[in-house]
Formats: C-alpha cells, sequence, structure tokens
C-alpha cells in the first residue's frame, strides 16, 4: 500500500505518516521512483484502533444540579 493511502486509511496527515516511515516506526520499502511502499504487517500492527469515549453534562447554575445528575446518567 502506498504510503499516501496509509495515511488516509490511518486518519493521519501523509507528512506524520512520512515521518513515522523515516523514524523506522513503519515497514515498508522505497521504489527507485521515490514511491514509499508499506508493507502489510506493518499495516495490521498500526491501524488497531484505540477507542476513547468522553462525556460532557452542564447546567447553568447550581439551582440546576439536579438535572446534571440526569443528564449524565442518561449520557
Amino acid at each position: 500500500m502506498k504510503l499516501s493511502d496509509y495515511a488516509k486509511k490511518a486518519g493521519i496527515s501523509y507528512r506524520t505518516a512520512w515521518r513515522w516511515w523515516k523514524q523506522g516506526n513503519l515497514t515498508g520499502y522505497q521504489l527507485p521512483s521515490g514511491t514509499i511502499i508499506i508493507t502489510s504487517e506493518a499495516i495490521e500492527d498500526n491501524l488497531k484502533p484505540d477507542l476513547i469515549a468522553c462525556i460532557y453534562a452542564r447546567v447553568s447554575s447550581a439551582q440546576n444540579k439536579d438535572n446534571l445528575d440526569r443528564q449524565a446518567e442518561r449520557l
């Protein structure tokens, strides 16, 4: 897979993918034309999703604190 395709699939910029390749964090090779090819082992290892969720609830004043608890429970 080309480095640009890998970057799109990983959700990162091409520049970040290129930097990772230069640092040795991605396994691949460079063709004589300059195209960087990332091997399939690197693709499977580096595209494991790290799922993070954040819940945010707020109310306009301390008088509505009961609403805050209900919002948090509902979320």
